[in-house]
This record gives C-alpha cells, sequence and structure tokens, in this order.
C-alpha cells in the first residue's frame, strides 16, 4: 500500500495571517496571491531569528524544521500545506540497512567456508 502525504487548503484574506504547527520536510505551496511565510524562531548567535520567505502564486516552499508557522497574505491569497510522512530517524535507517549489508556479507563468507573447507590439498 503506498502511503499518500496529507494536505490542507488554506484561503486568507487581505492582512490575515495563520499560527500553526508544522513538520520539517512538509510543503506550502502558493495557490494564489502573494503569502510570506515566517518560519520557526531559533537562535542566532545570541539573538532570535526567524527566517522568512515570499511566495508568489505558484510557488513553493518547504519547512525546514518543526515548529510554528506564520503565514501572511499581502492581499488575500490561497495556499495548500503537504505533510510528509515521518520517517525512521537517519541512525536508524543506517542501522537497518547495514544489518542487510551485514547479513549478506555472512551468508557469502559461509557459502564460500563451505565451499572450500571441503576441498582437499593440491
Amino acid at each position: 500500500m503506498q502511503h499518500r502525504p496529507a494536505s490542507r487548503h488554506l484561503e486568507l484574506d487581505a492582512g490575515e495571517s495563520l499560527f500553526f504547527h508544522s513538520k520539517a520536510g512538509s510543503s506550502l505551496i502558493s495557490t494564489s496571491g502573494t503569502l510570506l511565510v515566517t518560519g520557526a524562531p531559533r537562535w542566532l548567535g545570541e539573538q532570535v531569528f526567524c527566517d522568512a520567505a515570499a511566495l508568489e502564486s505558484g510557488q513553493s516552499h518547504t519547512i525546514a524544521r518543526d515548529g510554528w508557522i506564520i503565514v501572511t497574505a499581502q492581499h488575500g491569497g490561497e495556499a495548500c500545506i503537504v505533510d510528509q510522512p515521518r520517517r525512521a530517524p537517519r541512525m536508524a535507517r543506517l542501522a537497518a540497512a547495514g544489518k542487510h549489508w551485514l547479513s549478506d556479507l555472512w551468508a557469502i563468507t559461509q557459502a564460500a567456508r563451505g565451499r572450500y573447507h571441503g576441498a582437499e590439498p593440491v
């Protein structure tokens, strides 16, 4: 079964803002109007910093970090938010891949050992 990401549709009036929590990897696609996307606050040096991106109709923005996002419509607009499914942490994926690789290597060495273990001297 193929998993399809969930999506939400937003409609904003001129000057209206929406404050919501989003997961990293989610995409915000502007379907009409101009939208200002302000990312989750984070520390940069000793100051709080919020990155921002302006989206014209048809442009998209990928959320870099989990956190609270603000979307503001300058003259009214619509957007679609596509939430990406949660993936396993990178180390867990690497460990799983390593287990497969190691088990394959072990099987190859056992087959080679069996083949040459009973060989007669030349």
